[in-house]
């Protein structure tokens, strides 16, 4: 069966429940919470966010209160974090953050419309600094968490941006879980579209998913609630910002902001986060401006939910929300154009292969090289020559020996069968084979098969 089928397929079963209005403020309380920066920047929110079903992300208090009106919820934005804590270099002094908190809160609950208001604070500074830290970058850390506690502790919830190489090592990891008390924590995820388009939906889909799982799930390996962590996608126009940084036609910039939204989208449901913010939609200089803004917002909002708006209406591109994505159908692990391979042939191979990897890899090369012809004669000697080398000739203690190993005879047979068609067809093109099929595979959270070959026949 095609791949592109399958998936289509399993698509259409999917059904994406309504967000329930049971979160703070009246907020949804589904997860992952979308949030979408709609500051005065934006100057396109009237027409596309102010709207219901949507959660914006705005300062001051004109602004929101419009939004709202016009149904939409409001959250607070708070740019320039270093004006309430400082920088590494020159921290602010501590004896100022309990005020600075109180006054931010209550700017925050004037803007929002309520006295338990969600905060974004963009951005903190220096989050791959290494430990040990210098005295003013300790006293910044320290400043951080403060504010953060200060704000919890009054019933906000905030939302610190960070960016770059975290370092969770050591001290540094006993601060980011202490923060994850008090706050959420919020990666800049942000990519370059001309080099993640031309790589084509499935690879781009990957690249895209496997950088945004990376951090985060790093802050998950230090036991921090993924419900506290959230992603923050950039869909800059200013050149340098990594964004779509000159990408044209059109066309292909709305589709990597398709490709980000429903890898954000991928990441989020695997791993239970509890945000999705965008931003880039604002317009602060000259080098920024762009007049298709409209359309990216409208097509990131289509892609999470058709209703939000009609992008295939406004703009052509590539509408399907199914290439390149990991839809399989239940018990697959990988799918690509040769085959397919179920989750329970992978872990039934594992303990003879040393590792679910190379299981995995050994029957994707299967597949991959199915096309090569092998003479049953030859299958039949090469048997024959493993019966009587290790097992004195004996079919029954070649079987039992098989069976000890969790293998029947069918599974030594076509572990040989591979064997004799990578022999056949050369290293080389057997690699280049695989290296296809895996180029080509949607497997479930991107795990996928090495990029060599597994001789499972030494093995026998």
């Amino acid at each position: 069966m095609h791949l592109r089928f399958i998936v289509a397929t399993v698509a259409a079963t999917l059904v994406f429940a309504p967000n329930a209005l049971a979160g703070p403020c009246g907020l949804p309380d589904a997860k992952p919470l979308w949030v979408d920066y709609a500051e005065s920047t934006v100057g396109f929110r009237d027409e596309l966010f102010r709207r219901p079903g949507l959660v914006l992300a705005s300062s001051g208090t004109t602004t929101p209160q419009s939004l709202r009106d016009g149904g939409a919820h409001t959250v607070y934005w708070q740019m320039k974090l270093m004006r309430f804590v400082g920088t590494p270099s020159e921290p602010a002094d501590a004896g100022t953050v309990a005020a600075e908190a109180a006054e931010l809160l209550d700017r925050a609950a004037a803007s929002s419309g309520c006295a338990t208001p969600l905060i974004a604070l963009e951005e903190m500074w220096g989050a791959g600094l290494p430990t040990p830290w210098s005295p003013s970058n300790s006293a910044y850390r320290t400043n951080v968490l403060e504010l953060a506690r200060q704000l919890s502790a009054r019933g906000a919830r905030p939302f610190l941006f960070v960016h770059g190489n975290l370092e969770l090592r050591g001290a540094a990891g006993a601060w980011w879980q202490q923060l994850s008390a008090s706050a959420d924590i919020v990666y800049e995820s942000f990519f370059h579209a001309p080099r993640t388009h031309a790589l084509g939906p499935v690879l781009a889909s990957r690249t895209l998913r496997v950088a945004m799982r990376r951090p985060v799930s790093r802050l998950v390996a230090l036991g921090i609630d993924p419900a506290r962590l959230g992603l923050i996608l950039g869909f800059h126009s200013k050149p340098g910002t990594s964004g779509r940084e000159g990408l044209q036609p059109v066309g292909a910039w709305l589709q990597f902001v398709k490709l980000n939204a429903l890898a954000a989208r991928q990441v989020a449901d695997e791993l239970g986060l509890g945000s999705i913010w965008s931003w880039g939609w604002g317009t602060f200089d000259a080098a920024g401006a762009d007049a298709d803004k409209p359309l990216a917002a409208c097509t990131y909002l289509w892609t999470r939910d058709q209703s939000l708006c009609d992008a295939p209406a406004r703009a052509a591109f590539d509408t399907s929300l199914t290439d390149g994505q990991l839809i399989l159908p239940e018990g697959i692990q990988c799918a690509f154009p040769a085959g397919m391979v179920r989750e329970a042939a992978v872990a039934r191979l594992a303990p003879f292969a040393g590792s679910p990897r190379a299981a995995l890899t050994a029957l994707v090369t299967r597949r991959a090289l199915r096309g090569a012809r092998v003479r049953p004669r030859d299958i039949t000697r090469a048997e024959w020559s493993l019966v009587s080398a290790r097992h004195g000739g004996s079919y029954a203690r070649y079987r039992r020996a098989l069976a000890h190993r969790g293998l029947t005879r069918a599974d030594a047979v076509a572990i040989l069968t591979d064997a004799l068609r990578a022999r056949r067809l050369g290293a080389r093109a057997a690699r280049s084979r695989l290296a296809a099929a895996a180029d080509s595979a949607l497997c479930l959270r991107d795990e996928l098969p090495a990029r060599d070959l597994f001789n499972l026949a030494k093995k026998l």
